[in-house]
């Protein structure tokens, strides 16, 4: 699933179906496949993910963990 991960300082990096990813306690974990984590974001550097779910008939289609 697509996703933007939006980092404390503002920036955001917009990432596609092939990235997978995990957040286990605050610790976003990303790599080529799940459970293959090749970057680790520490919860004090990360403010957001938004998913991108492909659903935009109702609203923008994207949900944030905080």
């Amino acid at each position: 699933m697509a996703f933007t991960l939006t980092y404390r300082d503002g920036q955001s990096t917009n990432y596609d179906d092939s990235t997978k990813w995990e957040v286990d306690s605050g610790v976003v974990k990303l790599g080529p496949n799940e459970g293959d984590w090749t970057v680790f974001v520490s919860p004090s550097h990360w403010a957001t993910l938004e998913l991108d779910t492909g659903d935009d008939k109702k609203d923008s289609g994207k949900g944030a963990v905080r």
